[in-house]
């Protein structure tokens, strides 16, 4: 089997539900995510935090576990991202997202994510006796929003805005967290459309009108 298969799994309250998803796909790693500011049930999800990893790690899965700041609006996008893509870089060709746990609005961000990756996002369809589950009938994968790709142009444009880096390896780097990496956190600062067009014409090596980096925006 040349696949190798890692599950990003978003950690909520409930310990067997999680396990009954999880189980139900192949992996060779598993990454858990919680959130890295304290909110209500915090505490909760670090304690089910640690019984998964005890329980995986016996097995002798490889397991991971990151913290999302789920309190700055839209940053778990970026984050879930940037793992997506590193996860990719160290051989996992099967990444999948089960956001079985974890709260609405986090799942939301996640989606986003995933649809932007074009990651597969999967959810637990569960065996109840009352409101309590006991077991599961399939992981449902969740339809995905599907995202044009940027342009040159655009890319181009963005590219402005980051220190010099030799290749995609440099965003990604799998030794550093999506924190840790100033490439990502230091990011350069425009405060004028006149000095964004200065840095774009250094750049390409000519002169352009102030109109045209509407063009790049829009193309």
């Amino acid at each position: 089997m040349s696949d190798r298969y890692n599950q990003v799994v978003l950690v909520g309250h409930l310990f067997e539900k999680l396990i009954y998803s999880i189980d139900k796909e192949l992996v060779h790693k598993i990454t858990f995510i919680t959130e890295k500011e304290p909110l209500s049930g915090t505490a909760e999800a670090k304690k089910i935090l640690n019984k998964l990893i005890d329980y995986y790690t016996e097995r002798k899965i490889s397991v991971q576990s990151v913290e999302f700041d789920f309190q700055v609006p839209t940053k778990p996008v970026a984050e879930l991202t940037h793992l997506i893509y590193q996860q990719r870089l160290q051989g996992f060709s099967n990444v999948k997202v089960n956001i079985s746990g974890g709260l609405r609005y986090m799942v939301i961000w996640l989606y986003i994510a995933c649809s932007i990756t074009n990651t597969k996002i999967i959810h637990g369809d569960f065996i109840y006796e009352g409101s309590k589950e006991v077991g599961i009938y399939q992981n449902m994968v969740q339809p995905t929003i599907p995202f044009q790709l940027i342009t040159n142009k655009q890319f181009e444009f963005l590219e402005l805005f980051f220190n010099t880096y030799k290749n995609h390896n440099d965003f990604f780097n799998p030794n550093l967290t999506f924190n840790d990496n100033q490439l990502l956190s230091d990011r350069k600062k425009y405060y004028s459309l006149e000095t964004l067009k200065e840095s774009l014409e250094q750049k390409r090596g000519n002169s352009l009108s102030r109109g045209s980096i509407n063009g790049f925006i829009e193309h």
